[in-house]
């Protein structure tokens, strides 16, 4: 889980957040790059599960791009849910939970596609959430995940360290990580070129 005083951030932000700038200058480029990712290469989904989802955003643009599949919402802050639900309730579609990234309330082998943007530095036990979201996968299955990678340069690496719990990996060292849970990274892309978002796409064999 979260630490509580991160975690408080995200309850109180929960009422504000689709109003925050941050969902058209990041948030909502970065989910349409997620998706765009999963077409490339993957077939229409039927279950669709967003890991931190926030209060919903990205299951919206889904929804909106594909009318069929089930969408799912895994968030630890429970305000966000409460939000999301408040938002979605009255669409079938939608499931949405409190929970953890690294104890997933979902059956094995149950979803086509997983995603998670910009909140797996906010995961506490980030080894234990990839393997979790293999676990749910179904062979075959993509986890498409985009989040701030941890700076090359070592001068600007305290700018990530925001004494909040936030774990930023490197590239090579969230690829390992996914390749220690038996997903095989079929693209690793940089979202902008001055930015320091990845953006991988892992296929579970």
């Amino acid at each position: 889980m979260k630490p509580e005083h991160r975690q408080g951030h995200f309850d109180r932000w929960a009422p504000r957040y689709d109003r925050s700038i941050r969902q058209k200058l990041m948030f909502g480029p970065v989910h349409k790059a997620v998706l765009d990712a999963f077409s490339t290469f993957g077939a229409v989904p039927r279950e669709i599960l967003d890991v931190g989802c926030g209060t919903g955003c990205l299951l919206e643009a889904a929804g909106r791009r594909w009318r069929e599949p089930r969408l799912m919402g895994i968030d630890a802050s429970e305000p966000m849910i409460a939000e999301a639900r408040r938002k979605h309730g009255g669409d079938p579609r939608f499931t949405l939970e409190q929970g953890d990234a690294s104890a997933l309330p979902l059956g094995k082998a149950s979803f086509d596609v997983v995603f998670s943007t910009m909140s797996f530095h906010h995961w506490g036990d980030q080894v234990l959430g990839i393997r979790e979201v293999a676990r749910v996968l179904r062979p075959g299955g993509l986890f498409v995940l985009a989040d701030v990678s941890m700076p090359l340069f070592p001068l600007l690496r305290p700018l990530f360290s925001r004494g909040d719990g936030s774990t930023f990996q490197r590239p090579l060292a969230v690829r390992r990580l996914l390749e220690q849970a038996a997903l095989s990274v079929i693209m690793q892309r940089r979202f902008w070129r001055l930015s320091r978002v990845q953006l991988f796409v892992a296929r579970k064999s």
